[in-house]
């Protein structure tokens, strides 16, 4: 047994040594050693490659399998990747917010859909009352009263149903391209609306000046128009409100419309502009004594200055009031705009 135990270790010796007598047997033998060098560290590496790009790829497989699983009522999971703050961290950090503008998208999509079934079917509810008390009573009277009931009743409908097509049609961008003096504009739509403003006891000022921009008149003239009516439907009595339109130092062409009205915070303001989001829900309110409205201009206002390549900027007044700016790229160069 020892024999052997001797011999077999002869033998390993064996392959290890290597005799070198001549320069051929040194060269040999370094290209012996250098492949079993190279054939280990080989190995080695394909070792720890495996182990480090499986642990890079870790975070990878995280987020791809989260993105898999969020489906429409899911979108409220977050990826929320912990560790250094590299590009896969930065790319975990994208897709949350991502994921999170588009929740609160579909959110604002549902409540507008639940809202807007709403500011439709409640008129044809009342529309049906209406018509079945009339109907059912002997009374001539009655029907001529309930003809302007419903009258009413269909003006709302479709003032309704009139701003959710522009609020579509903006929001589609189908629109007409054609020079607009913005500034023309606000000064027409300002003096048409003057008699309401003094009846409601609301100080109107347009300080404008001519102000070319690239877009349609249609949805302008809407734009302007729900920011005056807003700027005088939200007021107090003795109040003011003030439209100005100019052009900025680089080109650019704004509109501002400020009133005052009631105390406003920042996040009341923000949800003024989701569809049918009332800044005063009475029925009858603000100066002017009209209806409160139905809660879609300063999202039609909204969709209009994105459908222009526009930006939008509103922020509460100190003590109370509002202020709104929109800014719109330029129409016309101001050689042909002055001209």
């Amino acid at each position: 047994m020892k024999d052997s135990a001797a011999h077999s270790s002869q033998d390993i010796t064996g392959l290890l040594k290597v005799e070198v007598a001549t320069k051929a047997d040194f060269l040999k033998a370094l290209l012996l050693f250098s492949a079993v060098a190279v054939l280990i560290l080989l190995l080695l590496s394909l070792v720890v490659g495996w182990f480090v790009a499986g642990q890079m790829l870790a975070p990878l497989k995280k987020i791809t399998a989260t993105t898999r699983g969020i489906a429409d009522s899911t979108l409220h999971e977050r990826i929320a990747l912990a560790g250094p703050q590299d590009e896969i961290r930065e790319l975990a950090d994208t897709l949350d917010s991502m994921l999170h503008r588009l929740e609160r998208a579909f959110q604002a999509q549902r409540r507008f859909a639940a809202n807007a079934s709403h500011e439709l079917r409640t008129p044809l509810a009342s529309m049906r009352t209406i018509l079945q008390v009339a109907l059912a009573s002997p009374d001539p009277d009655d029907l001529r009263t309930a003809g302007s009931q419903l009258l009413i009743l269909n003006q709302r409908s479709t003032e309704t149903t009139e701003a959710l097509l522009v609020l579509a049609r903006a929001d589609h961008g189908a629109l007409t391209q054609e020079p607009v003096d913005l500034g023309a504009l606000a000064h027409e739509l300002c003096v048409q609306v003057q008699p309401q403003a003094r009846a409601a006891g609301v100080i109107l000022t347009w300080p404008t000046k001519p102000a070319w921009v690239w877009g349609d008149q249609v949805l302008l003239r809407q734009l302007v128009g729900n920011l005056v009516d807003n700027a005088l439907r939200h007021n107090r009595h003795g109040g003011t409100a003030m439209v100005a339109v100019g052009r900025r130092e680089d080109g650019r062409v704004f509109l501002t419309v400020r009133n005052s009205g009631s105390r406003l915070d920042q996040e009341t303001v923000e949800r003024a502009f989701e569809p049918f989001h009332r800044l005063d829900a009475r029925t009858e309110g603000s100066a002017t004594g009209r209806p409160a409205g139905h809660g879609l201009g300063l999202a039609i206002v909204q969709s209009i200055v994105r459908a222009h390549d526009g930006t939008l900027r509103a922020a509460p007044l100190s003590p109370d009031g509002l202020e709104v700016s929109v800014e719109l790229p330029p129409g016309l160069p101001q050689s042909e705009a002055g001209a």
